[in-house]
């Protein structure tokens, strides 16, 4: 239904990283009356999964396109965006930087092991805000002779939003093959980039879907000002002439910030994994199904609706020793 459409949009090259749609599943939970669907970006092909991989597909294409000879980017030590960076960058025989905060572990865990093997050069930088580290490593890594190719946090910018307004549409095709219409669109949101090329696929639809962020790491005014700055860049690399339609941030589950568990989100990750078999991670994706049962439990709605959340994956942080201490007393 939607291929024709997109067929005739101006999408810059991208390297093929996506086998195919990732698995549209339906609950087994039971939070309410209305039906609950996984949208299943944690079984992405490469690196152990994750949602990052659509991102990459058009930025690791720029970046072969650029000639260049390294690729840079940085997160949160747990970061799954770095963690896939690395394996595509490796995939494409390109040497990989990572800048995180802080130290360097003593005791490697989680992603930060998937990193290593994947032959990342991982630098701390301290007290440095990571914005900056990562250009002066990037003007360091150039006076060595280097080309570098800078991939921002999360791979969040117009041309990583790509990637999720292709996807909205491959959602909806699967919707409707399997015979149903989504009602809300669910996803947790760090960097914006996801939402941000939801909320500009939206936009094309004659009666636009809800769309509700779940905010996992920021101020909910900036977070939404992102949002609607890389959607409307996206609508206009595409040349689409349209205005955004609405979307939901919502801050309440946040918990003390980014990068700490709640008790909520930990036991939706152990009630899921018993429920469904799906594992998500204790900081990002589990604050979303949080807000998802919140909701369906609190609904304000008469009418049954159909949900779907979109999973971005992140289980490998799940064995990061400071996370599965504290998610096993949940147990």
């Amino acid at each position: 239904m939607y291929s024709s459409l997109l067929k005739s949009l101006p999408f810059p090259p991208r390297v093929p990283l996506m086998s195919g749609p990732t698995p549209l599943q339906k609950s087994r939970l039971s939070w309410g009356e209305d039906a609950l669907y996984w949208k299943r970006d944690d079984l992405t092909l490469y690196g152990l999964g994750g949602n990052k991989l659509r991102k990459l597909e058009f930025l690791m294409a720029e970046a072969l396109n650029q000639k260049a000879d390294l690729i840079i980017t940085s997160g949160a030590p747990q970061s799954n965006h770095a963690r896939l960076t690395a394996v595509v960058s490796a995939m494409l025989k390109l040497p990989s930087v990572l800048v995180i905060p802080g130290t360097l572990p003593t005791e490697w865990g989680g992603n930060l092991i998937l990193d290593r093997l994947a032959g990342a050069e991982i630098i701390a930088c301290g007290e440095e805000p990571l914005e900056q580290a990562v250009k002066r490593i990037s003007s360091e890594k150039r006076s060595k002779g280097y080309y570098p190719y800078t991939i921002p946090l999360g791979g969040s910018n117009t041309l990583g939003s790509l990637g999720y307004f292709l996807a909205f549409f491959e959602l909806l095709t699967q919707a409707e093959e399997q015979g149903w219409t989504p009602n809300l669109l669910v996803c947790s949101v760090g960097s914006a980039g996801t939402l941000a090329g939801l909320v500009a696929a939206n936009a094309l639809l004659p009666q636009p879907l809800r769309l509700l962020g779940v905010n996992v790491v920021q101020s909910s005014d900036q977070l939404h000002r992102q949002v609607e700055q890389l959607a409307t860049e996206v609508l206009e690399l595409l040349h689409i002439p349209r205005s955004l339609p609405p979307f939901e941030i919502t801050t309440d589950f946040i918990g003390s910030g980014y990068g700490s568990a709640t008790p909520e989100s930990s036991k939706v990750i152990i009630e899921c994994f018993r429920t469904d078999g799906i594992l998500f991670d204790p900081v990002y994706t589990s604050k979303g199904v949080a807000a998802v049962k919140h909701l369906m439990q609190h609904k304000n709605r008469e009418f049954p609706e159909s949900i779907v959340f979109w999973h971005t994956g992140g289980g490998p942080a799940i064995f990061d020793q400071h996370y599965y201490t504290e998610l096993l007393g949940h147990a």
